[in-house]
């Protein structure tokens, strides 16, 4: 699946072109479509509690975790065996629900998409490709 760098949301009007996918959670009978960026540098999913609350996850019932990144803690909840697609591909994820990140907020990470699929990067072309592996 090949897809081209997006214009990354943004409250100034430079235009910063990043890898984002389009995907659908799924998390028991509920949907929420958004858009996700692919970042080798993170270490797992995450989204905000906004897009959690859309999917009916009772996020703040769930015993909080601390974490720490270059610029900063913030403050988190577990969620296990959250349901992701992209395009025609499925696959389910731990995803951490980051309090006090924008709205509709979502990123993929090494531990999920990255063992899932082989990630290229073409920044010279602003696109990247997704190969899932055959899973048994």
């Amino acid at each position: 699946m090949k897809f081209d760098y997006s214009p990354l949301p943004s409250i100034t009007s430079k235009k910063v072109l990043v890898p984002i996918v389009p995907v659908t959670f799924s998390y028991r009978e509920s949907e929420f479509s958004t858009f996700a960026l692919v970042d080798s540098g993170a270490a797992g999913a995450s989204i905000s509690t906004v897009v959690a609350e859309a999917l009916g996850i009772e996020w703040d019932k769930i015993p909080l975790s601390i974490g720490f990144t270059v610029s900063g803690q913030f403050r988190s909840h577990v969620v296990e065996n959250l349901e992701v697609t992209i395009r025609n591909q499925s696959f389910t994820l731990r995803v951490n629900v980051i309090e006090g990140i924008s709205p509709h907020h979502c990123i993929l990470g090494q531990r999920d998409l990255f063992q899932k699929a082989k990630v290229s990067f073409e920044g010279y072309k602003n696109e990247f490709e997704i190969i899932f592996r055959q899973m048994n």
